[in-house]
Parts: C-alpha cells; structure tokens; sequence
C-alpha cells in the first residue's frame, strides 16, 4: 500500500509517489528522503505564523478561475433570467395562476431551482465533481456543519430579534414569506428544493463561484465585503422601492442585516472549513426554519 502525505496546497491525503494532487492540481515540490513530508515541519510554520481572521486555511475545492466565474453567474443572473422565462411561459398559459396563486409561485420556483442545478452540475462536469464530494465522505463535515449551523441560527435570530426591538417590526420580508406559503402547501418539495438544492445552488454561487474569484485577485477582505453586499441584497425585495408602501420598505431593511450577517457566517464557514461544513451549516439553517414552519402551521 502506498504511503499517504498532505498536499501542500489543500491539505486533503493523496499517495506519496503523485507529483501532482488529483484534488486540486497542485504541483508537489520535490520530497525528502522518506517520500514523506515531516508534518511536524508543517504544524510549526502553522503555529509560527501571524493568525488572521481572513486567512483561506481549508478552501477545499480549487477550479479554474473562469470556472468559478460561470458558476457565479448561473447562478445570480442565471436563475434571475430563467425565472423570467418560466414566468413569461406561466403567464401565458394561466394569468391568474401566474399572479395570484401560491401553486403558481411554487412551480416558478421548484422549476427555476432545479434547472440551476441541473446547470452547475452540467458547468461543473465530471472531471471535477468528485472535488465536491471528497468533503461529504468525512463525519467531520456533517459534525462541524451542523455545529456551525447552529452558530449561524442562533446569531442570526439574535440580529432579528434586535433589529425587531429597534424598528417595532415582527414580519419576515417578501422572500421569506413566500417560501412559507408554499412550504406549508408543498411541504415535501419544499424540502427538497428551499432546504437541500436551495443551499447548494448558494454555496456554489456565492462561496465557490463569487468568494473564490474575488480571493484570487483581490485581498480576503474584498472577497468577504463584495459577497456579503450581493448575498444579502439578492434576498432583498428591490419593489418595495417602487411601490412607496413605507411599511413595505421598513419590512425589507430590518431584515437586510440578517442576511449580511448570515452571508458574513457562511462566509468565514467556507474559508475556516470548507465547501462542505458551510453547505451543511447552511441546510441546517434552512431545514429547521422550514420545519418550524410546518410546525407552526400544524400546531397553530
């Protein structure tokens, strides 16, 4: 059996022989005596080195940088303009369940979800699809996610809470509103779609595709600022401008920063531990709000 060493770039075990890793490309310089790189030599420059809140220990999953770019915009203009087109089709073949129904807005929304997956899945290819499952094969993913999770519930119903006390408002804005209605009306598809696919599609958009991008060219602070500022307003409900119903607007920017903040977590979550841990911190988030939902649905 071949002996196994840490790629210097990602961290992850490959055989001691490869001059490349098969995860993330990385050219391995050239090895000493035994083959095996001393990981004491490796813990002591760790401990050595000036800690930074930014810095990217665990970016697990390396593409090349157009790649990550076209998965960015599948998924930020991409689902924008697929659900335009669904919605231009819906329209036309039943107004009124276009505009006034719940089954309606559910089936724009199940159909635009999985169609984005479909495409990244597609963009991603077979080549490097195996880079996104590496992470889920370890316990420590799904240990550290849910852990994260948690963190990330807990500090996110804390920033609600406050911007609840400071505004007088206790409503969800448009966007979480309507993902109540159908998950009460489609609980298993919405599941499926607002609590698994949902998540994915965003790690994929906004940790792999936006983060990764920025980070390569500009410094981690840039990356952190710009994705959180799209993250958080693309949950935002821009209508509300146009509308001038002043509650409405009230409603949306007192849930703006919990968003920033859920988008800075997930942030720091990805570059900390990787795609995995963040996509699983991020489900977490999104299971237990759909459950409680049904919940109080159910019991209320």
């Amino acid at each position: 059996m071949n002996e196994k060493r840490k790629c210097q770039k990602c961290g992850l075990l490959i055989d001691s022989d490869l001059p490349t890793c098969p995860y993330c490309g990385y050219k391995q310089e050239e090895i000493v005596e035994n083959k095996v790189i001393k990981e004491e030599k490796i813990e002591s420059v760790e401990n050595n080195a000036k800690p930074n809140v930014f810095a990217f220990t665990r970016q697990d999953i390396y593409l090349e940088r157009n790649k990550n770019l076209v998965l960015f915009f599948v998924g930020f203009l991409g689902l924008q303009l697929i659900s335009l087109f669904l919605s231009i089709i819906l329209v036309a073949f039943n107004p009124y369940l276009a505009s006034f129904s719940t089954k309606g807005l559910a089936y724009l929304n199940f159909a635009t979800y999985f169609i984005t997956f479909g495409a990244m899945i597609f963009i991603i290819n077979s080549n490097d699809i195996l880079k996104f499952l590496v992470p889920f094969k370890k316990k420590r993913t799904y240990l550290y996610g849910i852990a994260y999770g948690l963190i990330l519930v807990i500090v996110s119903s804390f920033v609600s809470t406050i911007m609840s006390f400071l505004t007088s408002n206790t409503s969800v804005n448009n966007n979480e509103s309507g993902i109540n209605s159908i998950t009460v009306t489609f609980p298993f598809l919405s599941i499926i779609v607002f609590g698994l696919l949902g998540p994915l599609c965003e790690e994929i958009t906004y940790r792999i595709g936006l983060f990764s991008s920025i980070s390569k060219k500009l410094k981690p602070i840039w990356a952190y600022i710009i994705t959180i500022l799209i993250f958080g307003f693309i949950h935002f409900d821009f209508t509300s401008f146009l509308s001038g119903d002043l509650s409405s607007l009230i409603i949306e920017l007192s849930n703006l920063p919990t968003y920033l903040v859920s988008g800075l977590l997930l942030c720091y979550f990805y570059q900390k531990e990787g795609f995995g841990v963040s996509s699983i911190a991020h489900i977490f988030n999104n299971m237990l709000s759909l459950i409680l939902t049904l919940l109080s649905s159910y019991l209320f």
